[in-house]
């Protein structure tokens, strides 16, 4: 024990000058935990790194298709807002794609721009990881960040997606919580240090940046960053400098009011431009709703981490089936940690780094429980839940690491290796669920190919808002291989088409929602699956013959 006690104090002092890897490097001989987890986090990255660049164009869902059309336009328009686009949810800058716009112009292609974004935002947020984890043990960050890169959850709105894969929608959301408290911890441990008091000019960059993202995601996504993720962290801090009776540094307070100056300015900039963000409409839920809500959102907490499932056919001793129950035993690690760091904070215990980390997650939770966000999602709509999940797990990985530091040597080793062993399982058959997904939307692909070669301004899709969107990209993006050549995209204009001959468009130009069909150099595709014409089909008073089927869909031209 008394090793263990010095080589903590090495590391204390190896990380407050952040100097991790030399601190790793040297511990590796009496604890190679810290060497593996080194490595997982290497391996993981590559990982990440390798998904973000090879699979973004064989996941292509409706919602990431209305992405990158979104930011191909911005770029080809040569602005950031464009001029009669129907701006739905938020103004889609607060994401990955600021940073992809540039690569884009390089690339030309939008799936391999947004690939290069995430791997670049992954680098900052695992360097955030370490940031925030200063004066603590360094195999503290080494556990949470191998922990969040594991990919639990993929597909349209789930967490491998909203963080580190396709738009990463989430990612600078959850990143600017955590950012504020790093930077408030930074704060505390200067003024604590009568040696370097003085100005610090890191302390000023990191207060640029993160005043910078919030005034940026003040304008793309309105209110919702800054009610859920920083407000409870400065009114928490507030209250444990009022409790200690302590002065609040000038930089502290500084920082509290442009940050509420730019969170208000943001706000109504977003206003003013789209008319709010759907952030800011919350509604309250009635005293009908409120028992159903709670349980929705507390199950909605393991639904993000895949911890739940819909099917009844999955046996519990299958791959699957353990999946999901390690899933939720983690799920349930996490909050009981939580609840414990709470009782330590309570018994006044604990320290400033989880007081605040647990603030954001339970002022979050509080907020969800209350409101009635459920439009998508049979049970919850749970990736609201990042903003204040990813702070509680690191909150999580210091209490188990203080916790096991407290027990013998051979105890310690014991952990680590069941600890290793059960994150090598979810890293393992996460990433193979990941990478053994199937190519979604082949036949649309297919069916662009084939109106590629026909000289037509318009193809519409019958009474499939998604399949348009998507096949709106598809023609969008030049490097769409056919038979192991790129094709160019071209203007051809893809738009839902309903039954009564006008067409239907939203996260678009508005000049195309709700407008009559044009009958001349259009084509229409029919998915046959739900629709059966045969040879010849009406809209609108108009007949249409099929021309050709590919991939289970019909192609029609106007008589």
């Amino acid at each position: 024990m008394n090793g263990s006690r010095k080589e903590r104090n090495t590391n204390k002092k190896s990380h407050g000058r952040q100097n991790f890897i030399p601190a790793i490097l040297k511990s590796v001989k009496t604890e190679p935990v810290k060497l593996a987890l080194l490595i997982l986090l290497v391996f993981q990255f590559g990982l990440m790194a390798h998904s973000n660049l090879t699979l973004i164009w064989k996941s292509i869902d409706c919602d990431l298709a209305k992405l990158f059309v979104h930011i191909a336009e911005v770029c080809k328009q040569k602005t950031l807002l464009l001029e009669g686009w129907d701006y739905l949810t938020t103004l889609e800058w607060d994401c990955s794609s600021l940073l992809a716009i540039p690569f884009y112009g390089v690339t030309h292609s939008i799936t391999l721009s947004f690939g290069l974004a995430n791997i670049i935002q992954m680098g900052c947020f695992l360097w955030l990881i370490f940031f925030l984890h200063r004066g603590e043990d360094s195999i503290c960050p080494l556990l949470c960040i191998n922990l969040l890169m594991i990919p639990y959850r993929t597909g349209m709105l789930d967490y491998y997606n909203m963080l580190f894969f396709g738009g990463g929608q989430y990612i600078i959301k959850v990143f600017l919580p955590l950012l504020l408290i790093g930077i408030i911890l930074y704060m505390e441990a200067k003024s604590n240090d009568k040696q370097q008091r003085r100005s610090d000019i890191v302390i000023w960059i990191l207060m640029a940046v993160f005043l910078g993202l919030l005034f940026l995601s003040a304008m793309s996504s309105g209110v919702y960053v800054t009610v859920c993720g920083i407000f409870p962290v400065f009114m928490v801090y507030i209250g444990y400098k009022f409790f200690k009776w302590e002065k609040i540094s000038n930089s502290a307070v500084l920082l509290m009011i442009c940050s509420g100056i730019l969170a208000l300015a943001g706000w109504r900039i977003n206003v003013k431009l789209m008319g709010g963000a759907l952030g800011n409409s919350m509604k309250l839920c009635s005293v009908h709703q409120l028992l159903d809500s709670i349980s929705s959102c507390f199950f909605g907490i393991f639904e993000l981490f895949g911890g739940a499932t819909e099917s009844f056919e999955i046996p519990v001793l299958s791959i699957a089936g353990i999946q999901i129950v390690a899933k939720s035993c983690l799920v349930l690690t996490i909050l009981i940690s939580g609840i414990i760091s709470i009782a330590r904070q309570i018994r006044k215990k604990g320290n400033l780094r989880s007081l605040l980390l647990l603030a954001v997650f339970l002022w979050n939770y509080f907020v969800l429980n209350t409101s009635f966000p459920r439009a998508g999602s049979m049970t919850y709509e749970y990736r609201y839940h990042l903003i204040g999940i990813v702070p509680l797990i690191c909150a999580a990985c210091s209490l188990w690491i203080e916790g096991i530091r407290k027990l013998h040597r051979r105890q310690q080793n014991c952990l680590y290796a069941a600890g290793l062993m059960a994150i090598l399982f979810l890293c393992v058959t996460s990433y193979k669920n990941l990478y053994s997904q199937g190519e979604l939307n082949p036949d649309l692909k297919e069916l662009c190919a084939y109106v590629k070669e026909f000289d037509v301004d318009y193809i519409y899709m019958y009474n499939d808002i998604g399949s348009s969107e998507i096949c709106r990209l598809i023609l969008e993006e030049p490097y769409f291989m056919k038979d192991g050549v790129s094709t160019e995209g071209n203007d051809m204009e893809c738009l839902c088409l309903l039954e009564e001959g006008v067409t239907y468009a939203y996260d678009y130009y508005n000049k195309y929602n709700d407008v009559p069909m044009q009958t001349e150099n259009a084509l229409v595709a029919v998915n046959e699956a739900q629709y059966l014409f045969g040879d010849s089909m009406e809209i609108a008073g108009y007949k249409l013959k099929k021309i050709h089927t590919v991939a289970n869909w019909d192609i029609y031209c106007f008589e």
